[in-house]
């Protein structure tokens, strides 16, 4: 049974554009729809199952912004199952490959959307850096006291990719912030780009 613990701290950082950010966080889902949308044949049921859950995430990204983030506490979440349904909703328009490893449990004390908006944006990065035939990795790991969520890829490596916007990095951290994590940007071990975010365990939250 999901736990609820009201928070009085700001959702989104004062720094934060949140008008800009959202219409940044807007554009994958948008694209993905509108790809769906216009392709002919195929499995048509899941064509639209695939529209209906980008667009519910339209809807709960609009809602949180609406509402000051009121209808996003924070919560005991399987953060798993969260990177999963990130890495679902960029897959549609992703063309470099894109893989999950997780390492159950884990459980963290985190706002579902801000966490998301979170691994949109840094699943985004990481897919344009990887190009065409490169590859993505997102890896879960559970622990005691930190559940450590890791987006990669194999592109070029940090400061040698063009920013689009520079909007995804900023609301990033400001989504991290409000859940009481940790990110960190750093060069890859032979290339590309790990960005790493550290959020406070459920065990530990239960612990104490």
């Amino acid at each position: 049974m999901t736990q609820v613990v009201h928070q009085r701290q700001p959702a989104v950082d004062n720094d934060i554009d949140t008008v800009r950010a959202l219409c940044h966080d807007l554009r994958q889902p948008l694209s993905a729809i509108m790809l769906l949308a216009g392709c002919a044949g195929g499995d048509v049921d899941r064509r639209l199952a695939m529209i209906t859950e980008q667009a519910t995430w339209v809807a709960e990204l609009l809602t949180t912004v609406l509402t000051d983030a009121a209808e996003d506490e924070t919560v005991q979440a399987d953060i798993t199952l969260l990177a999963r349904q990130a890495v679902a909703r960029v897959t549609p328009t992703a063309r470099c490959s894109l893989t999950v490893k997780a390492s159950p449990p884990a459980e963290a004390w985190v706002r579902p959307v801000a966490l998301s908006r979170a691994l949109g944006c840094l699943l985004d990065n990481a897919i344009r850096a990887a190009g065409d035939d490169g590859h993505v990795v997102v890896t879960v790991e559970g622990g005691v006291d930190e559940v450590h969520i890791a987006v990669a890829d194999d592109g070029p490596g940090l400061g040698k990719i063009a920013s689009v916007t520079s909007l995804g990095l900023t609301t990033t951290r400001a989504m991290v912030a409000a859940c009481r994590g940790r990110f960190e940007l750093r060069q890859g071990p032979v290339r590309g780009v790990v960005a790493e975010i550290a959020l406070p365990s459920a065990v530990t939250r239960m612990r104490a």
